[in-house]
């Protein structure tokens, strides 16, 4: 199968299955780093993919889930060399189906900044060298699962946008209780890695088929019907004595019908499952179709943990903005941030849905200070911010540190205007506020008011917002 084929929505497309259990049954020894197969068991891990292959998998994740600078540190290989001979080893494996190869990348293995230690951009660098050894070595597309931390995940994204032109997957792993284990919530997962500009979400480990089937149906239900969503269970729950996990084959494939309903793009397992799990699968998704049909599609500005519909009044907090507000100009020329986040906490006290943040402060590094109080907020706020400022730089400063779908405010009917702020809202996923006023000012005829909003729309529309 092409990458091409992967998106023609003709078939349904089979994932592979666990690799680190398959790992453990075929030889892997306690303390050996399941990234260094493709270097110390190569014919094994080969053979493991070649088997997903030969089951029907049209697409195999290669060995390079853990292939992280961090987790390799004193392996005595490079990224670059252990990505490679992964790659190679399902390469190998996929030239008698034609299957797909998957650079596979997960979590980084510590919690970013504020409920970590590890900054945002070194979480970006660290994806990047991944993903680029992974472009150079003939991946196909870049996967990215078992994401907790919707932070982590956009670092990922973002990495993968800016440094290979491949096709991205991502997947996140959610509790019982209907979120991940940092509190994100399906719905701004959706939001936000469809924002962001990837090419198909889906959910997967943690759980088995029946527990994940209400979590995907709501992910389906918060993108557009021709979204591409996919599934990868457990094999159920692991049992207490740790001898595997909890359920057959055969009751996976049971438990996996009912995902026939949700009009999926693709299927396939995660820890536990084996080669025969995704034979199954072939049987139970074979005669279906890929998509679902539309239905209305909310306008959604959210945090992790927040989501807002913006579908009548929204309440907009407009107390961060130093606008005729000494106290607060001199709070920003000093870094106070104590006194904006006394700012938020009240607001957010006080009933707002959204906090509309403004640092344009005369005499002050706008740009910087802008990602600054981003990132205070956000260690002490669950609402969705609304980023206001007329400096593109800044702007672009806060959307990128900002974790979920944020709203920016404002642009206008100006084409210099419309050219500088559409893309930076497309890029990273931002909802935008539009005035109805053009370089002419506010027009004193409703018609002429209305055609300046059309020409808003249009273009953002244009824009792929």
């Amino acid at each position: 199968m092409q990458i091409r084929e992967v998106f023609d929505r003709k078939r349904f497309v089979f994932l592979d299955g666990g690799m680190g259990t398959q790992l453990q049954a075929r030889g892997l020894q306690p303390g050996q780093k399941p990234e260094l197969a493709a270097l110390e068991m190569p014919e094994v891990l080969t053979a493991i993919h070649t088997d997903y292959a030969n089951a029907g998998a049209d697409i195999l994740l290669a060995n390079t889930f853990g292939a992280n600078a961090k987790k390799l540190t004193g392996c005595g290989y490079t990224v670059e060399e252990v990505v490679s001979a992964s790659i190679a080893c399902a390469r190998k494996a996929a030239e008698t189906t034609g299957a797909c190869v998957a650079l596979d990348i997960g979590p980084l293995g510590e919690l970013l900044v504020p409920a970590g230690t590890l900054a945002f951009e070194d979480a970006y660098n660290e994806f990047a060298q991944v993903i680029r050894a992974g472009a150079a070595a003939g991946a196909d597309l870049v996967f990215l699962e078992t994401m907790t931390d919707l932070y982590e995940l956009k670092a990922a994204i973002l990495a993968a946008r800016e440094n290979c032109d491949l096709p991205v997957f991502t997947s996140m792993s959610f509790e019982s209780r209907g979120r991940t284990f940092t509190g994100c919530t399906v719905e701004s997962y959706a939001v936000t890695a469809a924002g962001l500009g990837v090419d198909a979400v889906g959910i997967n480990c943690s759980l088995g088929p029946k527990e994940i089937f209400p979590m995907a149906k709501r992910l389906t239900e918060a993108l557009p019907g021709s979204f591409p969503v996919f599934v990868k269970p457990n094999a159920g729950l692991p049992r207490a004595d740790g001898s595997g996990y909890d359920i057959t084959p055969q009751l996976y494939a049971m438990q996996m019908k009912p995902y026939r309903e949700l009009g999926l793009f693709a299927a396939g397992g995660c820890c536990g499952t084996t080669p025969e799990f995704i034979q199954l699968l072939n049987g139970v998704f074979a005669d279906c179709r890929p998509g679902r049909p539309d239905h209305p599609m909310k306008s959604v500005v959210c945090s992790p943990m927040d989501c807002v519909d913006v579908d009548g009044i929204t309440v907009v907090g407009e107390r961060i903005n130093p606008t005729g507000k000494k106290r607060f100009q001199q709070a920003l020329r000093e870094g106070d941030m104590n006194y904006v986040l006394e700012q938020a906490v009240s607001q957010t006290e006080a009933g707002a849905q959204i906090l509309d943040v403004n640092v344009g402060a005369p005499g002050v590094d706008e740009p910087a200070l802008m990602e600054q109080v981003v990132k205070a907020l956000q260690s002490v706020t669950s609402l969705p911010l609304q980023l206001d400022s007329s400096n593109v730089e800044a702007l672009a400063r806060g959307l990128r540190v900002y974790n979920g779908k944020p709203i920016v405010n404002s642009t206008n009917g100006e084409p210099e205007k419309l050219a500088a702020i559409l893309p930076l809202c497309k890029k990273y996923g931002a909802a935008i506020v539009g005035l109805a006023i053009d370089e002419k000012g506010i027009q004193p005829k409703a018609a002429d008011r209305v055609a300046i909003a059309r020409r808003i729309t249009e273009a953002a529309l244009a824009a792929g917002i």
